[in-house]
């Protein structure tokens, strides 16, 4: 009997160790902030370089296999450098998970009431540094705890935010790249997180993630829903081009994590003041659950 009641502790124990981690919103916009203190991280500018070797030290002190994928956009006549960084967590594991975000800011403050300041860049806090900053903690945390069904792609794409917004197709040149050039495990589900700092945090359900992917919709925002976050709206509402709509023409299980009813989008005022930390926590607990909740 006694040996009966101690397996049953060691089982209960092992299930304790195996319970899913704790995203740390606080460490996360510590990220977001490091990112900023660079200042405009815009394509062609200096702080673009600094922003990438920020990542991928990150990704290199967790453990990730860190590679850099570089390719040549043309944008209004004018030819661009762009990189992307991945970061594999566990590449030996056969099941993958995709999350990605662009790192890239708006050169223009094109949406400044304002007429003289709309040639200024952007600092980005939230549309940019939000995403990469959920990723990144994201990385520490699988640095520590080994996932037992999906190994995890963190994907940080350049060339998002330079599109014209009435030219289909101008935007996403990163992401669109990665697609056409993918090759290896293609991963069972794909994410973006894209403006998810916003202090009023509002996630509705976007219109083509729910058209192609509406499993995976609904598999993230039960899991929200369980973890009590309101801020996960079940409102299916705008269709937005972004780094998803690329892995969606080319097939992919894909979605976009995004509130996009931010008012200081591509204006001067999208600073850390206007993110917090809870709103970090609140995606990547939500990302983390969906991670390892398959124990």
């Amino acid at each position: 009997m006694k040996k009966i009641i101690l397996f049953f502790i060691l089982l209960s124990l092992f299930a304790c160790s195996k319970s899913v981690p704790k995203f740390n919103g606080e460490e996360a916009f510590s990220f977001l902030q490091k990112q900023c203190d660079l200042g405009p991280r815009y394509p062609g500018s200096e702080e673009i370089v600094l922003c990438r070797n920020l990542i991928k030290s990150i990704l290199s002190e967790n453990n990730a296999e860190v590679e850099e994928q570089k390719f040549t956009a043309e944008i209004d006549g004018k030819e661009f450098e762009g990189v992307n960084i991945i970061g594999k967590m566990y590449p030996e594991m056969s099941r993958r998970i995709l999350l990605g975000a662009h790192y890239d800011t708006r050169p223009w403050a094109d949406k400044e009431e304002d007429e003289n300041l709309r040639d200024k860049p952007i600092l980005g806090a939230n549309d940019g540094a939000s995403g990469v900053a959920v990723l990144l903690e994201l990385a520490a945390i699988l640095s520590r705890n080994e996932p037992q069904i999906f190994g995890v792609d963190l994907v940080f794409f350049d060339l998002e935010d330079m599109g014209t917004y009435s030219v289909k197709g101008s935007w996403s040149l990163g992401a669109n790249y990665f697609v056409n050039h993918f090759s290896g495990i293609k991963p069972e589900k794909v994410i973006i997180v894209d403006m998810i700092g916003d202090k009023d945090l509002n996630i509705k359900i976007e219109y083509f993630s729910y058209h192609n992917s509406p499993t995976l919709v609904n598999e993230v925002w039960n899991i929200a829903k369980k973890l009590d976050f309101p801020e996960f709206k079940t409102k299916i509402e705008k269709a937005i081009e972004d780094d998803h709509i690329p892995f969606i023409h080319a097939g992919f299980d894909a979605i976009d994590i995004i509130d996009f009813d931010y008012p200081y989008w591509h204006t001067l005022q999208d600073t850390p003041d206007k993110c917090s930390a809870h709103s970090l926590y609140v995606v990547g607990q939500t990302l983390t659950n969906l991670i390892y909740r398959e124990r």
